[in-house]
């Protein structure tokens, strides 16, 4: 059986289906009921739990535990109270480590995040070139470098097959992309408001310099990573999850306006004099390649689009925090 903490977010509604389709026994981890009905329609068992509760942990099953997968993370974006990144980023993983621990349980999986990287400016970024960070973000960043420091300390002292998983910014239908304020207010991502205009065939402006290009990852990608991970003996580290190539964000919407265009394909156009990206990020993911045997597949925008396309018609991995509030995105 594969334990997934975290199981209702976005990453782990896609996960969970798929890891029981690939003929894993698996047990969805979270708290919110509402996501109950998604787990019911494709008969995957899903048990409430919360990694500050120490009730939560005895409930758990114990027995022929193949890996245990935390997908959980208080959000930089959701603008938490510094306390709550490492209540749950930091201390929770913690408290997931004893748990395995205690158990003889083997594997286990974190998601982390390519944030560690934003003070870098490399042409591409590796594992080798350790961590440099600032900004806003920064105690979050703090709450997840801690975090891969328990996995690394289970790993020496306790011969855990612990593997932490760098993810790149992940697109996908049902994503969070914008900004989550506070107040409950929602301020668009740029990716939305392309999605939106190539919808109605409407012109798209990209501000900016286009030679700054960034490296995102399709959902469907991290999936096969996360399996690889589990498949994977022996294995311990850090990896990058990404594509290992970058795109601006005129070739963004030229795909979007492609794949999305009705009766009336976007015009795109690009206005340099505005201001628009100016970090790049591209990652080398060879490591992951050459020790987890997985290699990423929707390296291209055009064919990436094609497939989030099906996803967004069939409306299946939808965002329930959004319905929940009547304030869902056109996007999601």
């Amino acid at each position: 059986m594969i334990l997934i903490v975290g199981a209702t977010g976005y990453i782990g509604r896609y996960l969970c289906p798929y890891l029981q389709e690939k003929g894993y026994e698996v047990l969805a981890l979270g708290r919110s009921e509402k996501v109950r009905k998604f787990f019911d329609h494709f008969e995957v068992p899903f048990q409430y739990f919360d990694m500050k509760e120490e009730a939560s942990y005895k409930n758990l099953p114990k027995q022929n535990i193949e890996a245990v997968i935390d997908l959980s993370a208080c959000l930089a974006e959701h603008e938490t109270p510094v306390r709550s990144f490492f209540d749950i980023n930091t201390l929770g993983v913690y408290r997931l480590l004893e748990f395995v621990r205690q158990n003889d349980i083997r594997k286990f999986i974190l998601t982390s995040s390519h944030k560690v990287y934003n003070d870098i400016r490399k042409d591409i970024l590796s594992e080798a070139d350790g961590i440099s960070f600032r900004g806003d973000h920064s105690p979050y960043i703090i709450s997840k470098v801690a975090a891969e420091y328990f996995v690394e300390y289970y790993n020496k002292d306790f011969g855990l097959e612990g593997i932490v998983l760098r993810l790149t910014g992940v697109h996908g239908y049902g994503e969070i992309l914008g900004h989550l304020n506070a107040d409950g207010s929602y301020k668009k991502s740029t990716f939305e408001i392309f999605f939106e205009k190539a919808l109605k065939g409407e012109r798209i402006e990209v501000w900016g310099d286009q030679s700054v290009k960034r490296d995102h990852i399709y959902i469907k990608d991290v999936l096969s990573a996360i399996e690889a991970s589990v498949r994977a003996k022996g294995k311990q580290g850090i990896f990058n999850i990404a594509t290992g190539k970058g795109i601006s964000q005129y070739e963004e919407a030229c795909a979007l306006a492609k794949v999305f265009g009705r009766d009336k394909v976007s015009e795109v156009v690009v206005c340099p004099e505005k201001p628009g990206l100016t970090r790049g990020y591209i990652y080398d993911v060879s490591k992951a390649c050459e020790e987890l045997g997985w290699v990423p597949c929707f390296t291209d925008p055009v064919m990436m689009y094609k497939d989030y396309k099906q996803e967004w018609e069939k409306k299946v991995y939808r965002n329930y925090h959004y319905i929940q509030e009547g304030q869902m995105p056109m996007s999601l």
